[in-house]
């Protein structure tokens, strides 16, 4: 029973999470560079999931506050079936589409706390 409450408690914890933007990095990176630009800050790279939410949640707005309208921002996630490429995210549209992990893009990290 208390290993069910914990994970009660663990889950309602997580779906109330406050996520804190970082700044923006001050140069484009490539994938491997912003993420670990992001470790060396304590936090990481915001999931599609995440962007999404918050573009969703600012009525698909493309000029949300801290957001250069016309950057693209890496995001966590990778491609599935091509190790070579990852997903940046497009306020502009709010668009995920793939990209190589070479090419530079802008960079914000997430921390929750």
């Amino acid at each position: 029973m208390k290993k069910i409450s914990l994970l009660l408690f663990l889950f309602i914890n997580s779906l109330f999470a406050e996520i804190v933007w970082l700044d923006e990095a001050h140069v484009r990176l490539n994938w491997e560079e912003a993420m670990q630009y992001c470790k060396k800050h304590n936090a990481k790279l915001p999931s599609k999931k995440v962007f999404t939410e918050l573009w969703i949640k600012n009525n698909r707005a493309s000029d949300i506050e801290g957001f250069n309208l016309s950057v693209s921002y890496w995001t966590s996630d990778e491609v599935k079936d091509n190790k070579l490429a990852a997903y940046p995210f497009y306020f502009m549209i709010g668009r995920d589409t793939w990209y190589y992990k070479n090419d530079r893009y802008g960079v914000r990290c997430i921390q929750e706390k």
